[in-house]
This record gives structure tokens, C-alpha cells and sequence, in this order.
């Protein structure tokens, strides 16, 4: 019973850690863009990065970044004759890559999206203009986006502003799918990719057999 109720614990907890909503929120305004990594509660700003000094958030500095030498022509690999190329067996896995990416689609939720646009300018008519174009672009672009991903909740608000000599955006969204998702498209979709890499680097029979005989 003991080992029945460990079983037991250990396959609750992994069904609550697989249902853990993992993804990231994007932010773009007049302050500027910022990036987050969303992990359930948890939200760590990834862009800018920054660091704690002194008990005040800073820019983390940039370091200079150091040059590779170059590499030796000596030992460069290079395919042995009638073994296929890393770029012919690269091509074989684009297949597996669009069938993931278009599972990947189907997985992911907008769990939030939000613009707010004022549209100014110098003159009137082109605020008109830009004001009506705007609107326009946003008919069109959110049925793509309705039809393609789940969209959890929305807000669009697009005014116009004649005091102002240029438009403002604020930018803001944020899409997840659970860790269960992730690994089970990664288990699904790794293994065909592997399955492939290997069938393409090997030499075909036919070529092998000349290849012997010469």
C-alpha cells in the first residue's frame, strides 16, 4: 500500500507540474521593449537584462565579445565519398520541422494581447489617413490571428490625438502552453527528427555495393 501511495503522490505531482503554463510577455511602448520568461507565477524580465547592485536594479554591463580563431583547413571534416552532405540531411528534416511548427500553433495560447494606438501628426488629413489605415490593417490582421490560436483575451484601442506630432504605441502580449505540451510535442516530434537524421546519413545500398567493388 505504502508503495501504491508513493506511485500515487508521484504521478499527481507530475500531472500538476505538466499542466504549469510556460511562455513569454513582450512589451513594446514609449518606454521602450521589454521581454519576460513566464513560468506559472513566476516572471523573470529577460530584455533588458539586469542586475541588483547595491539594492538598486542596474543594466547589466555588455562584455566585449572575444574572437574564435580561425578554424584550420586541416581540420575541417569533410563527408567521406558517397556519404550525404550536413546540408542535403539538414533539407530531409524541414518536413518534421513545419509539422512541428504547425502542431506548435495549434498548442499555443495568447493568453493576453493588447495595443493601444494614438495616432498624431503634423497635419490633419494624414492623421485621418494613418487613423483610418490603422483600423484597416487591424480588421484584417485579427481574424488570422482568431482563426490560428487560442486568444484568451484581447483589448484593441485605436484613437486619434491632433496635438500630438506622432503616433504612440503601446504593444503588449504574452503566449504560453503548458510543460505537458511542450514535452510531449518534443518527445513526438525529437524522435522523428532523429529518426530521419539517421536514415539520411547513411549511404545508400546500391552506391554502397559500387562503392566496394571498386
Amino acid at each position: 500500500m505504502t508503495f501504491l501511495k508513493v506511485l500515487l503522490a508521484v504521478l499527481a505531482a507530475l500531472w500538476l507540474i505538466s499542466l504549469i503554463r510556460i511562455g513569454g510577455r513582450v512589451r513594446y511602448g514609449q518606454a521602450g521593449l521589454a521581454a519576460f520568461l513566464l513560468m506559472g507565477p513566476v516572471k523573470l524580465q529577460l530584455f533588458p537584462p539586469v542586475r541588483e547592485v547595491d539594492g538598486k536594479w542596474k543594466p547589466k554591463a555588455k562584455k566585449p565579445k572575444k574572437k574564435k580563431p580561425p578554424v584550420a583547413e586541416k581540420h575541417k571534416k569533410e563527408p567521406k565519398e558517397g556519404q550525404p552532405g550536413t546540408l542535403s540531411r539538414v533539407m530531409k528534416l524541414l518536413p518534421v520541422v513545419g509539422q512541428a511548427c504547425g502542431a506548435l500553433k495549434r498548442k499555443i495560447r495568447i493568453d493576453d494581447l493588447e495595443l493601444g494606438l494614438i495616432w498624431g501628426g503634423t497635419d490633419a488629413a494624414a492623421i485621418a489617413l494613418g487613423y483610418g489605415q490603422a483600423n484597416a490593417a487591424l480588421g484584417m490582421l485579427w481574424p488570422i490571428l482568431d482563426n490560428n490560436f487560442k486568444v484568451k483575451r484581447h483589448s484593441f484601442a485605436i484613437s486619434m490625438d491632433y496635438n500630438r506630432t506622432e503616433p504612440v504605441v503601446e504593444l503588449q502580449a504574452a503566449l504560453t502552453l503548458t510543460v505537458g505540451q511542450i514535452f510531449a510535442l518534443g518527445v513526438h516530434y525529437g524522435v522523428k527528427a532523429l529518426a530521419v537524421w539517421i536514415k539520411s546519413g547513411r549511404t545508400p545500398r546500391k552506391k554502397q555495393e559500387a562503392l566496394s567493388h571498386e
